[in-house]
C-alpha cells in the first residue's frame, strides 16, 4: 500500500452524509503517473445586498450561507497506458492488466468510481479525490473525457489521456465550520431532524448556548423544532 499513498487516488460514495462522502465505497481508482499539474479554482460569490436576499413566502430572509462559500473545483488530467513503458500497469475492474491488453477495463474501473451512475440511486457517484500533500476534495464529477492515444494492430485502446473535473459539494455542515464568526447573526431553516444543541456547537463551536438561542428565539421548548421555521443565531458573548 506504501506505493499507492504517493499516487493519485479517486474513490467513489453512493452519498453524501453531514459534509463527508457516505456508504460502501463502489469503486476506486489509483493513478500509475500523478498529473503534472493541477488547476484548482473557486467560487468568487460575495454576499449579495439585503434588498436582492431571497426571502421565504413571509418575506423573511433567508440566509443562503453557501453564496459565501468558496467552494474548489479541481481540473487535471493523467494518461493511462498498458504499452508496458510503464513499471506500474493500470488497473481493471479486478487485477492489474498485463502488459498489451486493452485499456478498455480500466476506463470501466474510473468510470464507476467517477460518473456511472449507481443502481440504487440512478446517479453518479460522489468522488473523493485524494493525493497526499496536494488535494483532498470531495464533490462529484463535472466534466469528463477521454483521448486515446494509441492503439494495438487491432485497433484496441493501450493508452489514454483522461481529463476531469471535480467540483467540491458543499452543505450546511461544511458551511458551518468555515463561518462561526461570532459577530454574525445567522438565519437557517429547520428541516427534519435538525436539533437545538448541535447546531449551538456548529455556529458556537459550543453547545451550551442552546438555552440562551431558545430564549432569543421565544421557543417554548428546545427539544422539538418546527420543521420549516426559521431561528436566529444571534452574535452572543463567550
Amino acid at each position: 500500500m506504501s506505493d499507492l499513498v504517493n499516487k493519485l487516488m479517486i474513490k467513489g460514495y453512493p452519498k453524501f452524509i453531514n459534509g463527508d462522502v457516505s456508504g460502501t465505497c463502489v469503486a476506486t481508482f489509483v493513478c500509475q503517473l500523478n498529473p503534472e499539474q493541477f488547476t484548482v479554482s473557486y467560487d468568487v460569490n460575495t454576499m449579495e445586498e439585503e434588498s436582492q436576499e431571497p426571502k421565504n413566502a413571509s418575506g423573511v430572509p433567508v440566509a443562503d450561507k453557501g453564496k459565501a462559500y468558496n467552494r474548489q473545483e479541481v481540473n487535471f488530467e493523467f494518461i493511462i497506458d498498458n504499452t508496458g513503458v510503464l513499471p506500474v500497469p493500470p488497473q481493471g475492474t479486478v487485477t492489474a492488466l498485463s502488459p498489451g491488453m486493452s485499456i478498455s477495463s480500466a476506463i470501466e474501473q474510473l468510470q464507476m468510481a467517477t460518473i456511472k451512475p449507481i443502481s440504487d440511486s440512478h446517479k453518479p457517484p460522489f468522488v473523493h479525490v485524494l493525493w497526499s500533500g496536494s488535494v483532498n476534495l470531495k464533490g462529484r464529477v463535472t466534466a469528463f473525457s477521454v483521448t486515446y492515444l494509441h492503439f494495438d494492430r487491432l485497433g484496441f485502446p493501450l493508452r489514454a489521456k483522461v481529463s476531469m473535473s471535480v467540483a467540491e459539494v458543499v452543505d450546511d455542515q461544511v458551511v458551518s465550520r468555515e463561518f462561526r464568526s461570532p459577530d454574525i447573526t445567522r438565519m437557517p431553516t429547520i428541516r427534519e431532524g435538525d436539533s437545538l444543541v448541535a447546531m449551538c456547537h456548529d455556529f458556537y463551536d459550543d453547545p451550551k448556548y442552546f438555552i440562551r438561542v431558545a430564549e432569543f428565539n421565544n421557543l417554548p421548548t428546545f427539544r422539538r423544532l418546527k420543521v420549516g421555521s426559521i431561528l436566529q443565531f444571534p452574535p452572543l458573548e463567550k
